[in-house]
């Protein structure tokens, strides 16, 4: 099996300008799906990326582990990411975990699963929402600190 990309460097690369990326890291009849959709299709992964990093100021991903066993790959991940329309324009930081499977003829990837906490993603960054959410965390810490 090659790649033509590893997992790594595909996240760490892409952007609004590298969006030709997704061509060579995704295979034609690839699965994507993460807490927001569930896409099937390169074209249609590389339409989510591409409006996604339409809004994106700054974006990086910090991979804490990779591990890759046959034709799959698990990134734990940390995103930094910088978005207009997110938390008031104000840095956010997501923990994430992927999930990837590669096709054994070219090496692309055939199907991706993120999974990662929406509430830290989008609710925690709406006013009333947001305080809600960190409130009830606080709340159900001390429970089980206790």
């Amino acid at each position: 099996m090659t790649q033509y990309l590893s997992s790594r460097e595909f996240f760490q690369q892409l952007s609004a300008k590298t969006m030709h990326l997704v061509d060579d890291f995704y295979s034609e009849g690839c699965r994507f799906q993460d807490p927001i959709v569930d896409i099937r299709g390169r074209m249609n992964v590389k339409n989510y990326y591409a409006n996604m990093y339409k809004n994106v100021e700054s974006i990086d991903f910090i991979i804490h582990d990779e591990i890759v066993e046959d034709n799959k790959t698990t990134l734990v991940w940390r995103m930094d990411l910088t978005a207009k329309k997110l938390n008031g324009g104000k840095p956010i930081q997501v923990e994430g975990v992927s999930v990837i499977h590669f096709n054994h003829e070219d090496g692309k990837a055939i199907y991706h699963r993120d999974y990662f906490d929406m509430g830290a993603f989008v609710y925690e960054g709406l006013p009333l929402v947001g305080g809600i959410i960190r409130y009830a965390k606080k709340k159900m810490a001390s429970h089980h600190q206790a």
